[in-house]
């Protein structure tokens, strides 16, 4: 009976012993096999620290190599503070661009990141180990705008000045090369400083982003088309002096009274009457294939976020009454950038370019990886009847409602516009004011293009608009490194004043 209970316990003992082997060889070949790879991961984050290795973000420069944005260790900096704020945009989270130039040109900005194996002690410090593998940074590069950074300061505190003067809610201002299309200035005030992008404020360009009814300054359409079809000419007269028309059940009057207009003094004067007259003349398929030449209702290109595309309707939905309110600049709308570069055709002999931001991308060392080249879109006129068009503008700077911007000694070539608000789809008492302007008249390297939004004191464009464009154009020949560009008459002008 001992013997039979002693070789029972001796089974079970070997059976368990048995058991418990089977279950460490198990554990051991689930260890081993099946569980290898989740333990190898486990000693690698334990022992190894992988790391993400942001390149330093690329510079902007201005044309003339002057810093506009940097970065001092992780912060961003903008050394002009509001100074093309809110054409620079900022740079948020993780070194990422938010708006504007930031933000369109980011992975040029912002190059490629690294990464780097490290190793980890017990306690949890990392130290370098030379065989761990790590991926290279991809430099970032350095962009370089066509912007004046002295253009643009002149133009933001000259707006600054205007609507405080006016009492407006807003302005914005774009100053151009006519003959390259290169951007010197891309004004928005009030602005916002992107050292302190975060205390909030309107970061809208608004010369790019906004659009509104131009008035009379889109009159350049059928300005051009009268001229270029020769269908009246510079002495015949376009309005008996009646300073009305109806059209559709509604009476169009000229801003005051008058005695009978030439065309040319039409175009001085800006009658909307005449000019109503001459869209008859003109015809509606005809109107609207040369908006469109010229720009209208289609984005500019340029290399920019968040360009309006502006509206004009097809010719196909107009009435009476819309065809005439379109030839003095009301029922379309457009941004002032494409109303700049509409007149930047003229001034540059017909020749319609694309605006142009980038003047060179550049290495960390200084190699030129791009350069920017003007670009030829479409021919709007031939260039004698460009020469044509350029003269009428003349004559509305020296006879007509762009008096108030005229400098002594310098031809200047421009045209004013004033259109009523539309908001919620009914025409307000308030207004905006523009200007347009290029100079010297036969061989400009300045184009100028304000806008003032809502002026309490004043509303016409010429009064609104006329003193502004007078001191951004009194003070930007003056600078520098465009005084051997201005052509004799104008260096005249900058000697008197500095005697």
């Amino acid at each position: 009976m001992d013997k039979k209970i002693s070789l029972g316990r001796l089974s079970s003992v070997i059976g368990l012993s048995i058991i418990f082997e089977l279950f460490i060889i198990g554990r051991l070949v689930n260890l081993q096999f099946f569980r290898r790879s989740g333990f190898r991961i486990r000693v690698k984050e334990q022992s190894e620290k992988k790391i993400k290795i942001l390149p330093k973000r690329g510079r902007i420069y201005d044309r003339y190599s002057r810093i506009l944005a940097t970065s001092i260790g992780k912060e961003r900096v903008y050394p002009l503070g509001e100074v093309a704020g809110s054409l620079l945009g900022f740079v948020g989270k993780d070194n990422v661009g938010l708006e504007g130039v930031e933000y369109e040109f980011d992975p040029i900005l912002s190059g490629k990141p690294g990464w780097m194996t490290l190793g980890k002690t017990p306690r949890g410090h990392l130290y370098p180990y030379p065989g761990y593998p790590r991926s290279n940074v991809e430099l970032a590069k350095n962009i370089v705008l066509t912007i004046d950074a002295d253009v643009q300061a002149i133009v933001e505190a000259a707006l600054r000045k205007r609507i405080d003067e006016v009492g407006a809610g807003k302005g914005s201002a774009v100053v151009i090369n006519p003959k390259t299309g290169e951007i010197l200035a891309m004004a928005t005030v009030p602005c916002y400083n992107p050292n302190h992008w975060r205390r909030g404020g309107d970061r809208r360009n608004v010369s790019l982003q906004d659009q509104f009814e131009p008035g009379s300054t889109f009159k350049i359409v059928p300005l051009a088309i009268v001229v270029d079809e020769n269908l009246v000419g510079i002495e015949d007269t376009v309005e008996d002096g009646t300073a009305k028309i109806l059209i559709g059940g509604k009476m169009i009057r000229d801003v005051k009274p008058h005695g009978p207009f030439t065309f040319a003094e039409a175009v001085w004067r800006s009658s909307n009457v005449a000019f109503v007259k001459l869209a008859k003349l003109i015809g509606r398929q005809k109107f609207y294939a040369t908006a469109r030449a010229f720009g209208f209702g289609i984005p500019t290109g340029v290399s920019l976020p968040g360009e309006a595309s502006g509206k004009i309707s097809l010719p196909s939905n107009w009435s009476d009454l819309r065809c005439a309110n379109i030839a003095f600049g009301q029922g379309m709308s457009c941004s002032l950038l494409q109303l700049a570069f509409a007149y930047q055709s003229i001034a540059n002999n017909g020749v319609l370019l694309k605006p142009m931001i980038i003047k060179e991308v550049i290495s960390e060392k200084g190699k030129v990886l791009f350069s920017g080249n003007s670009m030829r879109v479409r021919e709007v006129l031939p260039q004698e009847k460009a020469k044509e068009v350029t003269e009428l503008l003349c004559g509305v700077m020296e006879n007509g409602s762009g008096m108030r911007a005229r400098i002594s000694g310098l031809r200047m070539a421009g045209k004013t516009g004033t259109a009523n608000k539309c908001i919620d789809g009914r025409y307000a008492a308030t207004y905006i004011a523009s200007f347009v302007c290029f100079f010297p008249a036969e061989n400009p390297i300045f184009l100028v293009a304000t806008m003032i939004d809502e002026p309490k004191y004043l509303y016409l464009g010429g009064e609104v608009g006329g003193p502004l464009m007078r001191e951004i154009a009194s003070k930007i020949i003056k600078i520098r490194e465009y005084k051997a560009e201005i052509e004799k008459n104008a260096e005249q002008i900058i000697e008197k004043d500095e005697a």
